[in-house]
């Protein structure tokens, strides 16, 4: 093996490596290198060269590996120079403080909805959503799911839908892509969508695209609260703000409608 194969070799098996780490909260040598398929020792070389980095430490009673927050904050940086990330932070704290309920930003990543940020509600009555920032979700049962599948073209649309799980997360959940259509016919009529308990037991939702410039939705954006307080009328409400929010984020991307 040449050099450059080599070097090639080592960063493959080192973001290995760390995507093994990522995964649990605390890992063995021995799993590492089944993980990467390499000897002992050389994961011991790959894991000092990372701590002494500092996106590594080990634990010495035990002496596993776990991850240090170096790689979060590397993200952070990468997330905030993100246009949409930068364009619809404004829009969800505006959103955050009139609707006192939880804000989403989402977007696509492998053919699921990925979540690219998150303000919790500041309500005592609140429900334990299972998302949270870098987190992903289905697309079949979430609003900014359903409203990202509404809008994309077909292609992409058709690959989401094959990586689709349609396994029913609650009794409300969309098993099957005849009953999803009649949904992105409605959320491409209203331009927003729901998410009526669909996702998680007690949550409900309304959700609108964002486009970028190309005139392509590229995310969506969401106010999700507890269903006892997410009744018929405030969704309405709530759906006309978002909307808005959704347009105003689009516009500074560069959309042109």
């Amino acid at each position: 093996m040449n050099k450059s194969a080599d070097q090639v070799l080592s960063v493959l098996k080192t973001m290995t490596l760390l995507e093994k780490l990522s995964s649990q909260e605390e890992v063995g040598v021995t799993e590492l290198a089944e993980a990467v398929e390499g000897n002992k020792s050389t994961v011991y070389r790959f894991l000092n060269t990372l701590a002494g980095l500092g996106y590594v430490r080990q634990n010495k009673r035990n002496e596993k590996y776990a991850l240090t927050l170096k790689l979060f904050q590397v993200g952070v940086q990468a997330l905030n120079r993100l246009d949409i990330h930068k364009a619809a932070l404004p829009v969800m704290e505006e959103l955050a403080d009139f609707s006192q309920e939880t804000i989403h930003l989402a977007s696509m990543e492998n053919n699921q909805v990925f979540y690219l940020d998150k303000i919790e509600s500041p309500l005592t009555l609140r429900v334990a959503m299972g998302s949270a920032q870098g987190r992903f979700a289905p697309a079949v049962c979430t609003g900014v799911g359903k409203v990202i599948l509404a809008f994309l073209n077909d292609d992409a649309k058709a690959e989401m839908l094959k990586a689709a799980d349609w396994t029913p997360r609650t009794e409300y959940s969309i098993t099957t892509p005849e009953e999803l259509e009649v949904r992105l016919q409605e959320i491409r009529s209203r331009g927003w969508g729901y998410d009526m308990e669909e996702n998680e037991p007690g949550v409900r939702c309304v959700a609108a695209p964002i486009y970028d410039n190309k005139g392509e939705v590229c995310g969506a954006i969401s106010i999700s609260g507890p269903s006892v307080r997410m009744n018929e009328e405030k969704l309405n409400q709530l759906a006309l703000r978002v909307s808005a929010g959704a347009a105003r984020i689009s516009m500074d991307l560069g959309f042109k409608n």
